[in-house]
């Protein structure tokens, strides 16, 4: 397959914008229940089935074919990780796991290798690295708040640290726009603290490896630095995209 040109002046199609709320949708109202999981998936998937049986014509042969990586992407990232798993927990009986914990970090993995490679696939490092830290920079926010609602942790101060977890994201995609290389340096650093800081590192060698959500946290709150500051590095000094 032919690796397309990332295309700065790219805008996602209506039923791309669609499905990105649905998907959004479905992640906020898994807060009252899990069920809610399956307009993820529709908001995920849904638009790939119709434009697969022809229903809806929205792409041309450049995002088809950067739609095609991305997925292919996705396929090596889960199916490398699964045969993984089946291999460490089959070679030591010791490890336990939950087995909505190893679907669970599959989908995320698969998910997000999906995301990442579309983004970059369309709109080039720079401007994908922006686009990145900026929404998961909301998805962080908006879950911290929404998930403390009424509870002990609901009170300003409280909210202002959950608020505090995304201020990284925002920040970083602003120096993104401006210092792509210092940026790029800073988001690995970041990276790194935040693997230690939130003892992610536990994940090797543990009896329960993707026991309280390690493997979700590596994917969803360290992976978004580091896709977006190596991709961020292999920016030249004198590219703006903006």
């Amino acid at each position: 397959m032919r690796i397309p040109e990332p295309r700065p002046d790219w805008r996602p199609t209506a039923v791309t914008m669609a499905g990105a709320a649905l998907v959004l949708l479905g992640f906020l109202l898994c807060n009252l229940s899990w069920k809610f999981l399956w307009v993820v998936a529709l908001g995920t998937f849904g638009p790939g089935v119709l434009r697969e049986f022809g229903w809806v014509h929205d792409q041309d042969e450049f995002q088809r074919q950067a739609a095609w990586r991305a997925g292919y992407h996705a396929y090596l990232a889960g199916g490398l990780l699964t045969f993984f798993l089946v291999g460490v927990f089959r070679a030591n009986a010791s490890v336990e796991v939950a087995p909505a914990a190893l679907a669970t970090t599959i989908l995320v993995v698969m998910w997000f290798t999906g995301l990442v490679s579309s983004l970059f696939g369309f709109w080039g490092a720079q401007r994908a690295a922006v686009r990145l830290l900026i929404t998961f920079g909301v998805v962080w926010l908006l879950f911290n708040l929404l998930s403390n609602i009424g509870t002990e942790y609901s009170g300003p101060v409280a909210i202002v640290m959950q608020c505090s977890l995304a201020v990284p994201f925002f920040a970083l995609a602003y120096g993104a726009k401006h210092w792509p290389r210092c940026s790029g340096l800073l988001l690995l650093a970041m990276a790194l603290f935040f693997f230690l800081f939130f003892d992610l590192y536990a994940i090797f060698g543990s009896a329960d490896p993707l026991g309280r959500g390690r493997a979700v946290v590596l994917t969803l709150f360290v992976g978004p630095l580091i896709a977006a500051g190596a991709g961020l590095l292999r920016t030249s000094a004198s590219a703006t995209d903006e």
